[in-house]
């Protein structure tokens, strides 16, 4: 604990320094030993987080805190955006909403908003982290991608049965996902949960980047052919609008 103060104590005091600052100063203005102060700022030069001008020897930090920062504000404005969507959703369906960001190789659940009047529940929360190749969300995301870019997903991960139902063959989710791009959504059919189905679409910014996804989930006997095309054009339609609000012009 004590190496991780040290380390926000540099980094607050380089914050208030933006023409840099050198060592000695530094070493002076967080009350650390100069060989101290110099080995902290080695790590926070290797990890991109610092840099030292060549011509003064002048520490700064660079935007890393920035990227960082970025991701979260984009993550709460995604939220912000979604919600009044997911809410009539909710309503429309009255089965579990969530929206999700991806992460790397894996979803992160950003919102989610239980089934109304029902003693069922699905087993996700805020912040759990799920595969992309076993969820609708997932594969609505990893369906807006290259082949190079889902297969080097797929060679980085371990891929784990969570039910019968799960895909668990490469050419299997390739195929899949071939699906879920020509109709413009995606289904788990008990894939990450048994007795759960679930149909998601991606969201997409304005770069034409699959950012997150948003999902109707509700146990199988809920799901009637009349509501699951009701939640498959709901949630279709749902997507369609945050992405738009993201900048995202979809032409067909």
């Amino acid at each position: 604990m004590r190496s991780i103060d040290r380390v926000l104590d540099v980094i607050e005091a380089l914050s208030n320094q933006p023409h840099g600052v050198t060592l000695t100063n530094l070493s002076s203005k967080v009350g650390l030993h100069i060989s101290t102060t110099h080995r902290l700022l080695s790590s926070l030069t290797a990890r991109g987080y610092a840099q030292q001008d060549k011509e003064t020897g002048k520490y700064r930090l660079t935007m890393r805190l920035f990227e960082i920062g970025s991701r979260i504000i984009g993550g709460m404005n995604l939220v912000s955006i979604s919600r009044p969507y997911l809410e009539r959703l909710a309503e429309l369906t009255n089965e579990a909403i969530h929206l999700v960001a991806r992460d790397g190789d894996e979803v992160v659940y950003l919102y989610k908003e239980d089934m109304r009047e029902s003693i069922v529940s699905m087993a996700s929360f805020v912040g759990m982290r799920a595969p992309m190749y076993s969820t609708a969300v997932g594969k609505s995301i990893l369906a807006r991608m290259s082949e190079n870019e889902v297969k080097d997903i797929w060679n980085r991960i371990v891929v784990i049965p969570f039910t019968k139902n799960t895909i668990t063959h490469y050419d299997a989710l390739l195929r899949e996902l071939q699906i879920t791009r020509e109709r413009g959504w995606a289904v788990d059919n008990e894939e990450n949960e048994p007795g759960v189905l679930c149909v998601g679409a991606s969201i997409i910014d304005f770069s034409g980047t699959p950012i997150g996804a948003i999902s109707v989930s509700g146990p199988v006997i809920h799901m009637s052919e009349e509501k699951r095309k009701l939640c498959t054009r709901e949630v279709v339609e749902s997507a369609r609008a945050i992405s738009g609000l993201l900048g995202f012009q979809d032409n067909p």
